[in-house]
């Protein structure tokens, strides 16, 4: 007797039904949802498998068959399906960190569901998994004995522009940063993040090691003049493998048309890569011409201050985003950046001169930025951080949410979601995000290895969480978020002597914390979290909030 037939109707949650017959997702009213063809099989695989852990190893073999590629392809078809199942999709796929995936689905399936496989169907399936491990076993043995994988996304990073005199290079590097930002919105593109491509390019690393090291073929590199209110710009695409200039373009700009030179990059780079540029309407609405050239540098020399997370670079930053707006209120940009030098004072309480009262201070410069400008994922960036620190967690998964769609492969977007994800306690899809982040962003900036490492912590990785508080620490000796996560791995992974040494050295930096502040930052549906860290604080004898 033959097995029944495989199920033509799979129960999802929430009312979601996966119709393997028209392969497509319907939704409670059973119109269909849109999901790209391999998010698709995925979502098809873990759904024939619900209730069984499904390794990546498998997941690469059976939707990308002959194929090598990333762990971001699936990473991101798993971010696809969450998010085309809305609310119903949170819970439904769990990540099993560096393993795999696991689906739970409904107890009842709709009508037409077919009963659970007889023995003989089962003994196929068995069959069909083993193949799919030996099929992994062999992309695994290419993997070892190939170059190195094909990225499925074209992939490109963007070095500093050069000026020609040290007072130009803050503005020259702040514009190539805003193109990275820019080409971020295509979804199409694996864009790397600034701070990675500025790092190696300051190391004078050779162009060939820069794309290797961050598996970008292609890098753009350029230089900016500046003669009053004009600005020069040659751009050039090169290849890196090979050091040919694919295309150079020149562009002699002024403040009111510095914007429109800068889509004409981006389309002209996407097209050369053979890849769609996402249209935003919203990105369009208000791109105001800052008054003078003078308000945008201004704002790049600040940026570069705070970067250096001390008292002193804080409080030079905010001086001039001060001096910025005062010369043109209507520049969103410096609006968001003092919103997030206060927000980093807040958190950091380097300076002692913000606290968490002036929150309200920091929602408002940002929430002004947003109205100058709605379309500018950075705004909505900040926005998420500082309602993060100040407690308002829904809010500020939503704003994450919204930088992600307006930039879907912006590496900032990416942390910002992670982090959000972190405080509400959904580790899993944190620790993802912020891989996916550091992915665009291989060097990565202090901030993001805070949150990773938190993250890391969180999932119980207590050596990977030592390791990248290292790496943060190495860039923000200051950085407290970092410090705390060093005491509570080695406090949980049992070196109480180490974990004790570094909490007297936090409480050196940091005199006034608190057990309470410790282990702060999280929202009431991550109790456990806030549990355990409160737990290390007393045991390491951090004092009680009198």
């Amino acid at each position: 007797m033959d097995p029944p037939a495989s199920p033509a109707r799979l129960a999802l949650a929430g009312g979601y039904v996966l119709d393997l017959a028209a392969q497509a997702v319907r939704d409670p009213d059973g119109r269909p949802v849109g999901l790209r063809p391999q998010a698709f099989d995925v979502l098809r695989v873990l759904a024939e498998r619900r209730g069984e852990l499904v390794t990546k190893e498998v997941l690469f073999a059976l939707v990308w068959p002959g194929l090598v590629v990333t762990d971001d392809s699936l990473v991101q078809a798993i971010g696809d399906i969450r998010r085309a199942l809305g609310e119903a999709g949170r819970g439904l796929v769990r990540t099993v960190p560096r393993r795999g995936y696991l689906m739970e689905l409904a107890e009842s399936a709709p009508a037409g569901a077919a009963e659970p496989a007889s023995p003989r169907g089962r003994w196929r399936f068995a069959a069909a998994a083993c193949l799919a491990v030996l099929l992994a076993a062999f992309a695994a043995w290419r993997w070892s004995t190939a170059p190195p994988a094909r990225v499925t996304q074209p992939s490109i990073a963007v070095l500093p522009f050069r000026a020609p005199t040290p007072e130009g290079e803050p503005l020259a590097r702040d514009l190539a940063a805003n193109l990275v930002s820019e080409l971020g919105r295509s979804a199409d593109l694996r864009v790397l993040a600034s701070q990675s491509s500025f790092a190696l390019a300051d190391q004078r690393m050779p162009l060939l090691e820069i794309g290797q090291r961050l598996r970008s073929r292609y890098i753009v590199g350029g230089t900016v003049r500046r003669d009053g209110e004009r600005l020069s710009m040659a751009i050039d695409l090169l290849d890196s493998e090979d050091g040919r200039v694919v295309w150079s373009s020149s562009h002699d700009v002024d403040r009111e048309t510095l914007a429109a030179a800068q889509r004409a990059l981006v389309e002209r780079i996407a097209g050369s890569l053979q890849a769609r540029v996402a249209r935003h309407e919203e990105r369009r609405a208000l791109e105001a011409a800052p008054r003078s050239l003078d308000v945008v540098a201004l704002t790049a020399q600040g940026r570069i201050l705070l970067r250096r997370y001390s008292a002193e670079g804080i409080r030079e930053a905010r001086r001039l985003f001060e001096q910025a707006i005062e010369r043109d209120p209507g520049y969103a940009p410096a609006w968001v950046a003092l919103g997030q030098v206060n927000n980093v004072d807040i958190g950091t309480r380097l300076t002692g001169e913000w606290d968490r009262r002036r929150t309200p201070e920091v929602l408002s410069q940002l929430e002004r930025a947003i109205a100058l400008q709605p379309g500018l994922p950075l705004a909505h960036l900040a926005l998420s951080e500082a309602q993060g620190v100040g407690g308002a967690f829904d809010a500020s998964l939503a704003s994450a949410a919204q930088c992600l769609r307006l930039s879907p492969n912006d590496a900032g977007c990416l942390y910002a979601l992670g982090a959000a994800e972190l405080r509400v306690g959904r580790v899993a899809e944190a620790v993802a995000h912020l891989e996916q982040a550091r992915d665009r962003n291989p060097v990565a900036p202090a901030f993001l290895s805070a949150f990773y490492g938190s993250a890391l912590w969180a999932a119980g990785r207590h050596e990977d969480a030592l390791r990248v508080a290292d790496e943060c620490l190495a860039v923000a000796p200051h950085f407290h978020r970092c410090r705390v996560d060093r005491v509570s791995a080695l406090a949980e992974l049992g070196r109480v002597a180490e974990a004790r040494e570094e909490a007297g050295r936090l409480l050196q930096r940091a005199p006034s914390m608190t057990a309470e502040e410790f282990a702060g930052g999280f929202a009431p549906a991550a109790r456990a979290l806030h549990t355990r860290r409160l737990a290390v604080a007393r045991a390491m004898a951090i004092p009680a909030q009198d």
